[in-house]
């Protein structure tokens, strides 16, 4: 049986190697893109679609989904392009920022993860980050940051959906770590190839093995520990 895959943010960076990675394990590859052609034959559908709007109401319409890939993003808060101060940040950018990497991943979820729960079976991914994790907050990227922490929390959410016994769904994050994209920058250690291979890997693992788990590369990264400083475990107390 061939698996059909819908993935967002396919234009260039990691979500046209994840389409790639999709495509040669066999998947059916529809794409979401903002721009007006993906740029790549990885895709046997695409559509452009602005998701910091609703989304259009016969968005693949009649098809059967049977994974997500929440991948398309937005840094607008990059510290390494000389924009990054919580204090000097637009709302405006905070807003948009939201609105796709949050927004956009919330309203895709709603259209295609109710019929995997009806049929059983199923993949959701959150493409998120390490900078998503409380402990890792630096005072910087706050827009990003907080976007991917939101993010972290819907994979989650829906992961408490997907817990019945005897079904095959599964929801996780996935960071792909540092890597050479638009918006990781040349500069970056690895290639988004291999994480968008170690991606598609994780999709055929059982779902007892991913489900409610946050994975950087095929390692899993974990979610936040006890103390965000990252100084101490800390024992939860009642306060008077």
């Amino acid at each position: 049986m061939t698996l059909t895959a819908v993935v967002t943010g396919v234009s260039r960076g990691l979500g046209r190697c994840i389409c790639r990675s999709l495509k040669d394990s066999g998947y059916q590859v529809l794409g979401v893109g903002a721009a007006a052609t993906p740029g790549h034959d990885a895709l046997d559908d695409y559509r452009s679609v602005d998701l910091s709007a609703p989304l259009p109401p016969d968005l693949f319409a009649g098809k059967e989904i049977d994974v997500l890939v929440n991948n398309a993003g937005l840094y607008l808060d990059d510290p390494r392009r000389g924009y990054g101060d919580l204090f000097g940040l637009s709302l405006d950018d905070l807003r948009s920022t939201f609105e796709v990497n949050l927004f956009g991943a919330v309203q895709m979820a709603q259209r295609y993860v109710p019929d995997m729960i009806a049929r059983g079976r199923g993949r959701l991914v959150c493409v998120s980050s390490g900078m998503g994790r409380l402990q890792d907050a630096d005072g910087a990227s706050f827009a990003y940051r907080s976007s991917k922490l939101a993010v972290n929390s819907l994979a989650l959410a829906v992961s408490r959906h997907f817990t019945p016994p005897g079904v095959d769904l599964s929801a996780f994050s996935y960071c792909p770590g540092w890597i050479r994209t638009g918006m990781g920058t040349p500069s970056a250690p690895h290639e988004p190839a291999l994480a968008a291979a170690d991606l598609a890997r994780l999709l055929g693992a059982p779902a007892t093995v991913t489900n409610g788990r946050f994975f950087r590369g095929r390692d899993e990264l974990g979610w936040d520990t006890h103390d965000p400083f990252g100084a101490r475990v800390v024992t939860p107390q009642r306060w008077a």
